[in-house]
This record gives C-alpha cells, structure tokens and sequence, in this order.
C-alpha cells in the first residue's frame, strides 16, 4: 500500500476525475515531441485537448500564487509555489509526462506555465518530478537523500515507497536515506525540491 507524506494529506484528488480511463505510463514513443509552452489557470484540463494542454514531457511552474497541482493517474500530487517552503511541502518546478487523456488539476494558483523539458540528460542530483532509469540517470545501486525538503519517494514497480527527509522522523515514518538498485526502464518519482543519488 502506497504510503501518503504529511505533505499530500491535504490534497485531495477532484471528483472530477472520477471514471477517467487512465493511460499507461509504461509505453515510451515520440509524443513528447509535441509539448508546447502554455499558461493555465485554476481548473482542470485535458491532455491532448484543443487549447488544454498538448501531449509531452514539461517542467511545471507557477507564475502566480501557490496551491495544488494533480492529475487523474495519481502520479501528480503537489503543492507548488513560486517559491520552496519545506514547512508546508511546497515545491517550485515539477518535472514529468504528460499523455494523451491525462488530466491535471490545478487548485488555488492564479498562474502556472507548462513549458517542454527538452533534451534529457543522465543526472545524480534531481529536482521534484519523474525521471526514467536509463534516460534521465543511470542504472544502479544508489544511496538515495534529500538536498531539499521532505516527502514521498517511489517507483513505478512498487520497490520504493518511502517517505524521504533532510532528517528522520519516526512519527510519519520519515527517514534520511534510502539505498535501492534501479533497473532500465523503471520511473523514479520525487516530490522533494531536491534529491541526491550517490552510486554504492
């Protein structure tokens, strides 16, 4: 069972999404080519949509205001901001995929700009968002800690669930390192500012 931070108790996925068919994750083709620059509001919107959002991979940002960024696949459940506030859990960029079908949500920021991730590089120190072994950092046996912030760390397998902080916390069962293998093709998701791979 996926373990829930402090951090995404109050958000609260849209009944909105409620019957959505979910797209798989799994398949990697050329529609991140399509991405595009936009700027959206407060409400929800369609991937793939005319006028929403096109197809793609992006970093996500607010340029206005602070509140909750969600999609309907559940791998998206932040809270953004134009600046970082480990307090709350807020982060300021948010990387990852967008498919076709897929809605986001967002809550409470006046503006957010979508703009296309572009060319991928292999890293060791990564900010909030989703990352592919083998694309956006090596295969291999990692210590994994926290530059910046605290929250939910997992893969797409399920091999990783953790809650992940600059220090531990035995009351939410947050710890300061996690030391894990990771495989080609696996998706590593962070909704810590920051993250630290040191190759073991």
């Amino acid at each position: 069972m996926k373990k829930i931070s402090k951090l995404a108790l109050p958000i609260i996925l849209s009944s909105a999404f409620l019957g959505t068919t979910f797209i798989s994750q799994n398949s990697d083709n050329n529609i991140y080519a399509k991405a595009s620059q936009v700027n959206l509001g407060a409400g929800t919107f369609t991937v793939g949509k005319s006028g929403d959002i096109k197809p793609g991979r992006y970093i996500i940002k607010s340029t206005n205001g602070s509140g909750n960024l969600t999609d309907s696949t559940g791998q998206i459940n932040v809270i953004l901001g134009q600046t970082v506030d480990n307090d709350s859990g807020q982060i300021d960029s948010y990387t990852t995929n967008l498919k076709k079908g897929d809605q986001i949500q967002i809550q409470g920021i006046e503006s957010t700009n979508f703009a296309p991730a572009g060319t991928r590089t292999k890293k060791t120190i990564l900010n909030a968002g989703d990352w592919k072994v083998g694309k956006d950092l090596k295969p291999g046996r990692y210590i994994i800690t926290a530059l910046q912030g605290s929250g939910n760390l997992t893969t797409n397998d399920g091999m990783i669930n953790e809650i992940l902080g600059t220090t531990s916390d035995s009351e939410t069962g947050q710890v300061s390192s996690v030391t894990a293998h990771l495989v080609k093709g696996e998706t590593l998701s962070t909704n810590l500012e920051q993250i630290k791979l040191t190759k073991k």
